[in-house]
């Protein structure tokens, strides 16, 4: 229970805000990616993974790690629907609705239900909207390719600096749903991608599916994760110097408790409009086990490292440079 635990607190949420401005239909129907900015077609590009129906199968490589999942996303009466399911490892199973996740464990027979709206996955990518992606990064058109059955297009999105990665996009040609993502180094190596390997789209919502799935699993424990957004100020922390291109999107206190034991973080998250780095702070009397200082799965690293009577972990999918400047650069409010 204390490996669940310790994931469930030191999962990077991506905050998400919402698309302003034209409406998702008007702004699909009129796209023309070679003729308008990276933040606008991008906006389009997580707009059909919010507005459309589709289900498939899709593959995670993190490293040496590769996961297969599958995938439902339907637009029902109720609003947004989506399941995940792992396919293989540890069986786990997140049901989605609107703004609410409960994410199941069969094998620890442990649903936690999470509040927090705004949360972004594949095939989903903005985070921002007010112009900081088109600063930090410039966007390049490919040719086409198949893809999970389908032509797509091919678009590469390049750092305009050294504190982030590139990416690789496949998306279909007349949604722009996104069906494959690369993260690439700045050599232009692949570090981390995800991909559809199975991939129907427009399909017809299934009622059984979307009741089934949202009816809680008898003889489960079910836990309430307690998201409450505060402020840097009140909680006492502030970065000493700015890393260029990233921005404060969010600051939560989260809290649960398991068994009678609590555990409580503070999340601060920062985002350039794509990359995301997620700064956890909590006291470190709470910590049960030894954290590692570094810890590193694909392009995702995560520091750790004690700061008075607090343990601060630093964790992010961007340059290691990047993690270092923000993780040296946390310091107590005077």
């Amino acid at each position: 229970m204390i490996g669940v635990l310790g994931t469930l607190m030191l999962t990077p949420v991506l905050a998400a805000q919402t698309v302003h401005g034209p409406t998702e239909q008007a702004l699909v129907a009129e796209v023309q990616p070679h003729t308008h900015g990276l933040e606008r077609w991008l906006q389009i590009v997580s707009s059909a993974a919010r507005t459309m129906n589709y289900s498939g199968v899709f593959i995670t490589q993190r490293g040496e790690d590769i996961s297969t999942s599958s995938l439902v996303h339907y637009v029902v009466p109720q609003g947004h629907f989506e399941r995940i399911e792992t396919l293989d490892g540890q069986r786990r199973i997140m049901v989605s609705l609107n703004d609410q996740v409960r994410t199941s464990w069969p094998d620890y027979r442990l649903t936690l239900i999470d509040n927090q709206a705004g949360q972004a996955s594949f095939p989903r990518l903005l985070k921002t909207t007010d112009g900081e992606v088109d600063r930090n990064y410039r966007l390049e058109r490919g040719e086409q390719e198949r893809c999970a059955g389908y032509e797509c297009r091919v678009s590469t999105i390049l750092p305009r600096d050294d504190l982030r990665w590139g990416y690789r996009l496949w998306s279909l040609r007349d949604s722009q749903l996104l069906v494959k993502a690369q993260t690439l180094d700045a050599a232009g190596h692949v570090i981390d991608q995800v991909a559809f390997t199975q991939l129907k789209i427009n399909i017809p919502p299934r009622n059984d599916l979307v009741q089934d799935s949202l009816r809680q699993p008898p003889g489960y424990a079910v836990e309430q994760m307690k998201v409450v957004p505060v402020t840097l100020q009140s909680q006492g922390w502030a970065l000493s110097a700015p890393v260029p291109g990233f921005k404060t999107v969010g600051v939560f206190r989260r809290s649960m408790s398991v068994g009678g034991k609590s555990s409580e973080v503070l999340q601060w998250l920062l985002s350039d409009g794509l990359a995301s780095v997620s700064i956890f702070i909590q006291p470190a009397s709470a910590l049960t086990e030894p954290v590692a200082p570094e810890q590193r799965v694909g392009g995702t690293l995560a520091l750790s490292r004690r700061m008075g009577d607090a343990w601060l972990t630093v964790m992010g999918a961007v340059p290691e440079r990047t993690l270092r400047r923000v993780s040296e650069a946390v310091v107590r409010a005077q």
